[in-house]
């Protein structure tokens, strides 16, 4: 019997190795700190109208790994906590996490939104706030989109986009990704629809317009969401974490003291963890037994050991969920791709419907479009000085490579990923 039982112990510990492996991708990256340095910049993302009526620019702190080569990055992008009336993209707790999954290979932007609103912290006027701060957000997971498509200076893969924040900013990230105007658990507040109207809308104008805002998932760090039922297992995926004694923003919905307050009519951490569990197999929400409101923020209340033991379990858990999530290069590290000997364009990219393909090459090329595994799905000629079609109907959504070679040749000339969303 202890034969036995130790044979199904080394068993179950191959296995959750290899699952392990599995998720990680070749070198590590993503999961271990690859790169050695970060390089931080500050940029204007978008521009709009203060609560006061003050035009205001918008910036973001961009990290990106020192030294990365790869052509396209996911991205991570993270707002501040303060209530929506303080707080800074400069905080220190968004520093460590930026520079933490930087140096793993992301690319991480820590972003401005606007701040403040007239009179006390009514209902109406932290709505509004909360609502401008999408607006932002939106703004600048646009300028993201809007430089892959023409500068391309940050290398993002927009497939690979994940939005988050800390309580404010969590709140903005949640009701970013998942609000749904037409579906409601209960009745939403009356003040809801004329806040909405005179705020300009959920998608705002905070620059960059024209522009996909789409998301892959979110990182909720103590945050709220007006209705659990808008998640779904079609939404964005979601990781996050609540202290189960916040009383900032309470773990969960309270019904007896939101008849009179009508600001705890939002769902917290304990009661998405509950949603989730119903829709998808792998528990993604983290709950610290005891904590109060965002444990790992420094300075905070708790001894420095303390409050680095709580950013070590966020680090790692956003981290593992992260993994196991993020779509890994199709060539390992250290391993270039082709040099691009071809002329040619490829827009749109990513795309929900068709892509392009437009040959400025003096001789016909062979196609071959693969997977990331490197399975070949389609073959095609594309002659000297033509457009190539591809459709999502033949091939579904998903992140393909392109390989060109000249026509009866083995060699590749040129090689580029393609997503269809």
């Amino acid at each position: 019997m202890r034969k036995l039982s130790f044979l199904l112990f080394i068993i179950v510990l191959f296995t959750t190795s290899l699952n392990q492996l599995n998720a990680q991708c070749t070198g590590g990256r993503y999961y271990n700190p690859i790169f050695g340095t970060v390089n931080t910049s500050t940029v204007i993302y978008g521009n709009a109208v203060l609560y006061n009526g003050v035009d205001t620019n918008l910036r973001v702190d961009i990290y990106q790994p020192a030294g990365d080569t790869l052509a396209a990055r996911p991205l991570l992008v993270f707002a501040f906590g303060g209530s929506f009336v303080s707080g800074l993209r400069e905080s220190p707790d968004l520093v460590i996490l930026c520079n933490y999954f930087a140096s793993r290979g992301y690319v991480c932007a820590s972003i401005d939104y606007r701040l403040g609103y007239y009179g006390s912290g009514t209902d109406t006027n932290l709505f509004a706030a909360m609502l401008r701060g999408i607006q932002d957000m939106k703004g600048a997971v646009r300028f993201f989109y809007k430089d892959a498509y023409t500068a391309n200076n940050y290398r993002i893969d927009t497939s690979q986009i994940f939005i988050g924040g800390v309580s404010a900013g969590a709140f903005i990230a949640l009701n970013y990704a998942y609000w749904n105007f037409l579906n409601y658990s209960k009745p939403p507040p009356g003040f809801v629809i004329p806040i909405l109207d005179s705020v300009g809308g959920i998608d705002g104008n905070s620059g960059n317009p024209g522009y996909s805002q789409k998301v892959k998932g979110v990182i909720d760090l103590c945050g709220g969401i007006a209705d659990t039922i808008w998640i779904t297992p079609e939404a964005p995926l979601l990781v996050g974490m609540h202290g189960t004694a916040d009383n900032t923003v309470a773990c969960s919905y309270d019904s007896a003291y939101a008849i009179t307050n009508t600001k705890s009519m939002l769902f917290g951490g304990c009661d998405i963890k509950n949603r989730i569990s119903h829709i998808v197999s792998q528990d993604t929400f983290y709950l610290w037994q005891g904590a109060d409101h965002c444990p790992f923020i420094i300075p905070y209340p708790p001894t420095y050991l303390q409050m680095t033991a709580y950013m070590d379990t966020t680090e790692w858990f956003v981290r593992d969920f992260l993994v196991k999530h993020i779509t890994c290069p199709p060539f390992p590290l250290g391993i270039n791709t082709p040099e691009n000997k071809v002329s040619l364009s490829i827009f749109p990219n990513p795309s929900e419907d068709v892509i392009s393909v437009n040959s400025q090459y003096g001789k016909d090329l062979s196609v071959s479009v693969l997977t990331t595994e490197g399975k070949i799905v389609q073959q095609h000629i594309l002659p000297a000085n033509s457009t190539l079609t591809l459709r999502k109907e033949n091939l579904s959504a998903g992140v393909y490579l392109l390989q060109f070679s000249e026509k009866d040749s083995n060699q590749t000339l040129r090689t580029d990923k393609i997503i269809f969303y």
